[in-house]
């Protein structure tokens, strides 16, 4: 009886050990992020191989005021969640004018994604 208990412990702990090593291989999903400016607003969609980085996800739209490497200078103008198909739409935010990109930040389970930068 005590070997069977042994023996159900080892074979507990190396499943427990197999599944923690797929989880970890796993790692993070990429994540894109489009935008797009329609005359009055932005817009664009999240997409993503793994469906939980798509919906709920917070996008935020900056305003860039110098090289697109030094992002810390850029302006945060607007801020929308994601729907469950990965859209999403600033509304009405009025007429725009220079570059803009939009900022999906990462979650635990998905990688941040910025978007390309658009001339308005």
């Amino acid at each position: 009886m005590k070997k069977l208990s042994i023996a159900l412990v080892v074979m507990l702990l190396c499943g427990a050990l197999a599944m923690a090593g797929t989880a970890v291989a796993r790692g993070k999903a990429a994540s894109t992020v489009t935008i797009r400016y329609n005359g009055d607003g932005f817009q664009g969609k999240v997409k993503s191989s793994r469906a939980r980085c798509v919906k709920n996800r917070t996008v935020k739209v900056y305003k860039q005021k110098g090289a697109s490497q030094n992002r810390s200078a850029d302006t945060k103008l607007f801020k929308d969640t994601t729907d469950s198909e990965g859209r999403w739409d600033t509304g009405n935010s009025g007429l725009a004018h220079g570059k803009f990109y939009a900022f999906a930040k990462g979650t635990s389970a998905c990688k941040r994604a910025f978007s390309k930068t658009i001339k308005v």
